[in-house]
């Protein structure tokens, strides 16, 4: 055994020097053919018509044996199966240096290299891509499959599958099918071979003449195909005789019992001269190789031995052997029909020829070998990720749709409940859906009971609406398992699990409530209900991946729209063909930022940078960064820790105390509002909604005059602050028991922390101290959160409701921005709220889930000008509905015209930069330094934002539709840390995508 370890170490470490032809490159094709031909033995020629099996994966013994096979045999290909990455690529070096001629390598990757190396993107399967409609999408997979390929050293891809199926219980093709339309199929097998042809691959054609209508494995017996030959042409046929039309340069015979075609009893038609030889050769022409399925295959091992089956395959006209039982007596059957004259050696050469030519195609004549250093970046780039995310999106397929459900609308009308069936957890799909919306997640595990059902549905029953998630019917405990040779095949057993407590469960939910069913896997399986309630809407996604439900979710809500058609039939359900649209995106995408032309490696890199290094200097324990562009959310990470002792880190999930960026949130939303309702003028004096202003006999004000456009562009001369607080403090200045009890009551109903509250006759004594305020410089730019500090009492007066709820259903709720609150120690845990400031000077304590705003926590943490806490999702959602000037989610929250005129500069002849509520970028942000701009140079003077004391701030870019978001406690544990600002770390951050979409 050391021995064998000792070559294996050889394998791996070998790096081929190249071939004996390699000085040929100037040979024409027919040349370099011609040369190679002469310079075989005639048993070498044989050879090449032999293709054997090899894996990369821990048999070592086995990739001996391969080694010495070609050594002595020297056969012309290898098809590779399962293994991993690196192993093939040194095994396919070593494998080539050491073969007279160069090997062709062949893989049997219909969805890319994923199909059978592990640690490689696994593209769509192909019945998902005959959802697709757009055919220049499929042939870039078959592109992008043929370039892995090619960087791993494979010339041949045993695909596509142009099989029909239509037989919903078919073994082994399924899943595998483009669907079962011939000019479906044919669409999609074509566009796939001009991919691959594209990307310098051969695709092979398979499985010739059609194994999509069996019920049987060919990999376990001789499936039958007892049709006419009319009902053969008319479907089975279909693909193959196209793709001939299109150029497909190779096809593999099956081994399928075809009576309409060779009435020879129980003969496969790999065997077959009528079937290969007189149909593909003779009646359509077919100049290119034909290769059989493998050989070693129960479907034509049961026509006779080994050796003797591989001369009748060539006989009837196939060109490769692929997999035989045993290549050695393989290559002496074939060397002793030759001599018996079953056999002709003008066939080996025309054969032989074809195989060499085939290599010259793809390069062999010059081959080099692969380099396995940094394969796993070379194959899954950020390019190829896009593409199965663009191929798996274009495939959903919406079956039910009543009352155009799908986009979710008045999402603050809805209480939604998610099911997953098949998961003990929360899955990626509910993850998805939980960033549009609150929703409460429920999950049943596989092959559920009817009790542990009924408990799920009592628990959801006062939903409105239930999100169900069908996951796992194609389970791999429920299929059986079996070895041909080397290769473990797995057949399924059905039904597809489609238990009966499933269908009750689900037929009990499309009876009683509204429900949206998302199936992950073979849309066969609603087949397998016998009595299928049709809910309110059904989608279909072909693979149960991360991928997969995510844009699930992100189809339900709006994020992205339906386009697939069903490409196989649902018995008495559905026709292939069928598959609603939905209307154009209304609410965020989520995926990468290649999709808008940006490159996400080197924006990870430069954000990573600057975000690590601050919290390596201490700027900040941790941080939530968002970007989004033209409506696609390209960056949403969490960064670090809530404190610096690493305990329990950021999630995307937790809530940041906004300070100051809650005046753009929460009053600004709520003033637009009701300025597009009339409810009140820009020029309206402040009085008039707050009469507090007034003067009046004995109350003094000079404040009166003062108009919103003053108070909301920072103009009216307003002071900044007021220590508020001092006065509720004793001369030690901890909290005075007068004024503060350590429980809430109707008297002391002002939440200051979640144990410290306020005696509610306090706010009286802010507003008066804020109308005593003096004025300075009115006329000129004084930033100012005290007219902010009133927003909600003003609100509240303009509106006639509750400030709180006012801004809440006005805004929060139809944005599905549900974690835009105040006070959320109320709603959620304090692992779910990073702290702030250790307060030594007014609420001796760790402020956390409150707060930190002095004057909005002495008004029990509601304020305009700070309070409300948020995730950076949620916040983006807001900030997107202003960049898309008051509309969003199909929901419009005031006009354009309102947003205009917030946006806009009011006072530029003072030099105030401000509009109303927005900052803006300095007036002549163009023309100063680099260094002196703000927020940054690059940025619009359309764009707006806005910053928070806690560490937080926003920017919106409508030149170039960017949405920034920037979450952080830089405060903690002190108010005294300056590192975020000496790093310019936000401003850094939000370079980096003007960086990237300037260039």
């Amino acid at each position: 055994m050391n021995k064998l370890f000792g070559v294996l170490f050889f394998i791996l470490l070998f790096t081929a020097q190249g071939f004996a032809f390699t000085d040929n490159k100037k040979q024409t094709a027919e040349q370099w053919t011609d040369s190679v031909y002469r310079s075989l033995t005639p048993e070498e020629r044989i050879a090449q018509l032999v293709w054997v099996a090899a894996s990369a994966g821990d048999n070592i013994e086995q990739q001996i044996k391969t080694a010495e096979l070609i050594r002595n045999f020297h056969p012309g290909g290898m098809i590779f199966f399962e293994g991993d990455l690196k192993k093939q690529i040194r095994l396919t070096n070593y494998l080539q240096s050491i073969s007279k001629t160069p090997l062709l390598i062949a893989m049997d990757a219909e969805w890319g290299p994923g199909m059978r190396l592990s640690g490689t993107l696994t593209l769509p399967y192909a019945m998902a891509l005959g959802a697709i409609q757009d055919q220049n999408l499929i042939m870039k997979s078959g592109e992008e499959a043929g370039r892995q390929l090619k960087q791993i050293g494979v010339q041949v891809n045993l695909a596509p599958d142009a099989d029909i199926n239509t037989e919903p219980h078919n073994p082994i093709i399924g899943m595998r099918s483009f669907g079962e339309s011939p000019q479906n199929v044919t669409r999609c097998a074509t566009a796939m071979m001009q991919g691959m042809l594209n990307a310098g691959i051969i695709p092979v054609a398979k499985h010739f003449p059609g194994h999509g209508d069996t019920q049987n494995d060919s990999h376990l017996t001789l499936p039958v195909l007892p049709y006419s030959r009319e009902r053969l042409e008319s479907t089975e046929l279909v693909p193959f005789r196209e793709l001939i039309n299109a150029g497909i340069p190779a096809i593999m015979s099956a081994h399928l019992n075809v009576p309409a075609l060779d009435s020879t009893k129980g003969i496969p038609a790999t065997l077959s001269p009528l079937i290969i030889n007189n149909i593909l050769r003779k009646s359509w022409g077919f100049k290119g190789l034909i290769i059989t399925d493998a050989m070693n295959m129960q479907g034509v091992r049961s026509y006779g031995a080994p050796g003797t089956i591989d001369v009748l395959a060539l006989k009837a006209g196939n060109d490769v052997v692929e997999f035989p039982a045993d290549p050695k007596e393989t290559i002496l059957a074939i060397t002793r029909a030759l001599k018996t004259g079953e056999l002709k050696w003008n066939d080996i050469e025309q054969k032989c020829k074809r195989v060499l030519l085939a290599k010259y195609q793809v390069g062999l004549n010059s081959y080099k070998a692969i380099n396995p250093s940094g394969i796993e970046k070379i194959l899954n780039t950020p390019q190829s990720e896009l593409l199965n995310r663009q191929l798996s999106e274009a495939s959903l397929t919406l079956l039910e749709n009543q009352r155009n459900i799908i986009p979710l609308q008045g999402l603050d009308t809805l209480h939604i409940a998610s099911v997953s069936i098949g998961s003990d957890s929360i899955t990626t799909f509910q993850k998805g859906l939980s960033r549009y919306s609150d929703i409460d997640h429920f999950n049943l595990p596989d092959n559920f009971t009817a009790k542990e059902a009924d408990q799920i549905f009592n628990q959801i029953k006062n939903y409105n609406l239930v999100i169900v998630g069908i996951h796992n019917l194609y389970e791999m405990s429920n299929r059986k398992t079996v070895k041909v040779g080397n290769i473990k095949h797995v057949s399924p057993q059905y039904p597809y699990n489609a238990t009966p407590e499933l269908e009750q469960f689900l037929s009990s939910l499309s009876g009683r409530q509204r429900t949206i069913i998302t199936l992950f896997g073979n849309p066969y399986a609603l087949a397998e209900f016998k009595h299928f309630s049709k809910p309110q809407a059904l989608l279909i996604a072909y693979q149960d991946d991360p991928v997969n439900e995510d844009l699930c979710a992100q189809l339900i809500y709006g994020g992205i729209s339906a386009q697939g058609k069903l490409p196989v039939s649902i018995t008495g359900l559905y026709k292939a063909g069928e598959g609603l649209s939905t209307p154009n995106p209304i609410r965020f995408k989520y995926t990468i930022a290649e999709e808008v032309g940006l490159n996400s490696a080197r924006i990870n890199t430069r954000v990573d940078s600057i975000v690590n290094l601050a919290i390596r200097s201490k700027a900040f324990p941790g941080c939530q960064v968002f970007v989004a562009k033209d409506r696609k959310v390209i960056f949403h990470k969490a960064y670090g820790f809530h404190t610096y002792d690493k305990v329990i880190p950021v999630s995307l999930d937790d809530r940041y105390d906004l300070a100051s960026n809650t005046k753009i949130t929460g009053p600004l939303s709520s003033y637009m509002k009701l300025y597009d309702e009339g409810k009140f003028q820009i020029d309206d004096q402040v009085s008039k909604f707050w009469p507090d202003w007034k003067k009046r006999l004995f109350h003094k004000s000079n404040k009166e005059d003062i108009t919103f456009r003053e108070v909301l562009s920072h103009q009216a001369g307003l002071i900044p602050y007021i220590g508020f607080w001092n006065k509720t403090l004793r001369k030690d200045k901890t909290p005075d028991p007068k004024w503060y009890s350590p429980f809430k009551d109707e008297k002391y109903s002002l939440a200051v922390t979640p144990n410290l509250f306020l005696d509610q006759k306090f706010s009286k004594e802010v507003y008066k101290q804020i109308r005593l305020s003096p004025l300075k410089n009115r006329g000129k730019y004084i930033y100012s959160d005290l007219s902010f500090i009133l927003a909600p009492e003003i609100i509240k007066n303009i509106s006639g409701e509750n400030y709180v709820t006012f801004v809440t259903q006005n805004i929060y709720q139809p944005l599905g921005a549900n974690s835009i609150t105040y006070n959320p120690f109320e709603k959620v845990s304090l692992d779910k709220i990073p702290p702030t400031e250790y307060d030594h000077v007014f609420r001796h304590q760790l402020v956390q889930g409150s707060v930190h705003d002095e004057s909005a926590a002495v008004l029990g943490g509601i304020s305009g000008n700070a309070g409300l806490f948020a995730t950076a999702n949620d916040m983006g959602k807001l900030i997107q509905m202003y960049l898309q000037k008051g509309t969003y989610g199909g929901h419009e929250f005031f006009s354009e015209k309102t947003f205009n005129t917030f946006n806009t500069v009011q006072y530029p002849q003072t030099g105030n930069r401000r509009a109303l509520g927005f900052d803006k970028p300095l007036l002549n942000n163009a023309e100063v330094s680099v260094s002196d701009a703000y927020p940054i140079k690059d940025v619009s003077p359309e764009s707006f934002g806005h910053s928070g004391f806690t560490g937080t701030f926003v920017w919106a870019d409508p030149k170039y539709g960017l949405v920034y978001v920037f979450l952080s406690n830089h405060i903690y544990p002190t108010r005294e840390n300056m590192v975020i600002f000496n790093q310019n770390v936000r401003t850094n951050i939000l370079q980096v995508f003007y960086d990237e979409v300037k260039k």
